[in-house]
């Protein structure tokens, strides 16, 4: 069950050794909970998969990048039940000239709002896509279709976010930068980064991927993924720069204060970070004003067994608290429960 206290757990409460933290906290051995771990179109299966998204109906979206499309499906499966859907792109089918398609490799990451419309980051066509509940096709709200670095494109656009105004924020790969984007407009604001210049100062950003707004406090968290750097920092909207909130910037490693091309991040309501550690085959969790990171999901090293995951993309808690984990080498979601 989900904790009961109203502050966050601390270093001193939280286990420290995987063993023990199995037990109290997450199951170490996974269940494969959508995708036959191997690559295929029908909708038991999933292909490279990238942003997960758990809406407030307790629907889980895949980013399905391999078949170019989205799937959705209801938590309320035990496992790989064969019930999902379609949402969004056209299985099997990639382009840019049709609103209804996506590029074959360019689904990134996911947000649905709480009128059940689905954002996705349409990275290669350099654009963010909303499909309105229900629609068959899509309509370009964020990006022109092309890449630059004018502030009417996003080039690569990776983690998005968008604010109860409909405001949207997007994490730009290419461009190392984060724009937002108010309901109709034809051109973001930067808010975070600098264009076209990466870097491992707390002015700059570095192949941003992975984005979460804390919009009570209006602060960003970032996933700088590209190797060189390997933080998360956490940027106060209207601030010149940000701060290292997990990670070593220029340091990347395994080590419980590293990590190694973060992707997906999350928060949960005591502002606890869940990072996808890509490189590293491993998620790891930073209590809140904390550093020093527990591994709650992988062994560290990649593979298939039931205590590893393989190249996670994307980390995802339901109201229940049992993470989810985009399994992106081994074409699965694993679902890690929370005790």
């Amino acid at each position: 069950t989900a904790p009961t206290t109203t502050t966050a757990p601390t270093t001193t409460t939280v286990p420290t050794t995987t063993a023990s933290l199995s037990g109290i906290y997450w199951n170490a051995t996974r269940t494969q909970y959508w995708g036959t771990g191997t690559s295929g179109i029908s909708l038991t299966q999933i292909s490279s998969p990238t942003g997960l998204y758990i809406d407030s109906n307790n629907n889980l979206y895949i980013g399905d990048t391999g078949s170019y499309r989205i799937i959705k499906q209801s938590l309320s499966i035990t496992t790989n039940a064969p019930s999902g859907i379609v949402a969004a792109g056209s299985t099997n089918i990639s382009g840019n000239s049709s609103f209804s398609e996506l590029f074959s490799t360019g689904v990134r990451y996911l947000f649905v709002d709480s009128s059940q419309n689905l954002y996705v980051a349409d990275t290669f066509n350099n654009r963010v896509m909303r499909w309105a509940s229900g629609a068959s096709s899509g309509l370009m709200v964020a990006g022109d279709g092309t890449f630059g670095s004018t502030l009417n494109q996003v080039y690569n656009p990776y983690g998005i976010w968008v604010d109860s105004s409909s405001n949207i924020f997007v994490a730009e790969y290419q461009q190392h930068r984060v724009t937002k984007w108010a309901p109709g407009a034809t051109a973001g604001i930067l808010v975070a980064g600098i264009a076209g210049s990466a870097g491992n100062t707390t002015s700059k950003l570095a192949s941003p991927a992975g984005l979460y707004y804390d919009e009570s406090n209006q602060d960003l968290y970032i996933a700088n993924s590209a190797t060189s750097t390997s933080t998360v920092m956490k940027w106060h909207v209207g601030d010149p720069s940000g701060t290292i909130v997990a990670g070593v910037a220029g340091a990347y490693g395994s080590t419980a204060t590293q990590l190694k091309s973060p992707m997906g991040i999350t928060l949960d309501k005591w502002n606890n970070l869940y990072v996808a550690d890509r490189s590293n085959s491993r998620v790891q969790l930073f209590c809140s004003g904390t550093t020093t990171g527990i591994t709650i999901a992988g062994s560290g090293a990649s593979g298939s067994s039931v205590t590893t995951i393989s190249g996670p993309y994307d980390v995802k808690l339901d109201s229940q608290l049992n993470l989810y984990v985009s399994d992106n080498s081994l074409s699965r979601v694993s679902k890690f429960r929370k005790y």
